[in-house]
């Protein structure tokens, strides 16, 4: 990442920095349609692991051992503490531009970061290199298509306000929001996402509000655009799911 949006979330991990069971729920629909059993035994690797709760999951799956990095410093100490009671998978300060891994990973996951990086396309070329052939990518990032509201309406002010304030205010003006929200979660609906935020505590919420408040890029693809991130490469896509019909989770082989 650049452009300070590893440092904005290099404080929002060093306050959200707690593992919650709902979070092992929400990394099962990401990497849908695969079960999280598919990490057993393997080598996995984490390309911009937050604070450690994704690869907490492949570990705790059965994986044999996993390499998880990210770009802040403050995160990265979080995430070492959350997967301290599991050697045999290293927690590296490491820039996404700069893995230079070779046919190492049985699987490698990227979850919710390549919509923040200025250059997704190279990213992901060094993911691909750092898989074995027959590897399994897993790629999740977020969708235009059914985030139009969002993109007309609160987008705009993430751009122009919130991603350029500092993060102590972005964080006072997402509590306000999550009040808000969880106000509307109460009046009856019939949404599934809507259901999906109701099982979720308040910080849980706000964490999810703040997220969406603080980054300064924040690509949303359509269909073709993501499908696009594997052209080119030794991949063959398996799967594109358009997960909670909000948000893309990408499969595909390494050949």
């Amino acid at each position: 990442m650049s452009g300070g949006t590893e440092r904005a979330f290099g404080f929002a991990w060093a306050f959200y920095h707690e593992v919650i069971p709902l979070h092992k729920e929400q990394f099962a629909g990401w990497i849908t349609p695969l079960p999280l059993s598919f990490f057993k035994a393997k080598r996995f690797l984490d390309a911009g692991c937050g604070i450690g709760r994704n690869s907490l999951w492949a570990l705790e799956a059965g994986a044999a051992s996993g390499l998880a990095f990210d770009y802040d410093e403050r995160t990265v100490g979080v995430a070492r503490r959350n997967l301290a009671a599991h050697p045999a998978c290293e927690v590296r300060h490491l820039s996404v531009y700069d893995l230079v891994a070779d046919a190492e990973f049985d699987a490698v996951f990227c979850i919710g970061v390549l919509q923040h990086l200025e250059r997704p396309a190279d990213a992901v070329r060094n993911l691909a290199r750092a898989l074995k052939p027959g590897g399994t990518l897993i790629l999740w990032a977020y969708a235009r298509e059914g985030n139009e509201g969002y993109l007309r309406w609160a987008d705009p002010l993430r751009r122009l306000v919130t991603s350029r304030i500092h993060p102590v205010l972005t964080l006072a003006l997402a509590r306000a929001l999550t009040t808000l929200l969880r106000l509307r979660l109460l009046l009856p609906h019939g949404d599934p996402y809507l259901a999906l935020l109701a099982k979720r505590s308040f910080r849980h919420t706000e964490a999810m509000v703040f997220d969406q408040l603080l980054p300064h890029i924040a690509h949303y693809w359509t269909k073709d655009e993501m499908l696009a991130l594997a052209e080119g490469l030794p991949l063959r896509v398996t799967r594109l799911t358009h997960t909670h019909g909000m948000s893309w989770t990408l499969l595909a082989e390494k050949l």
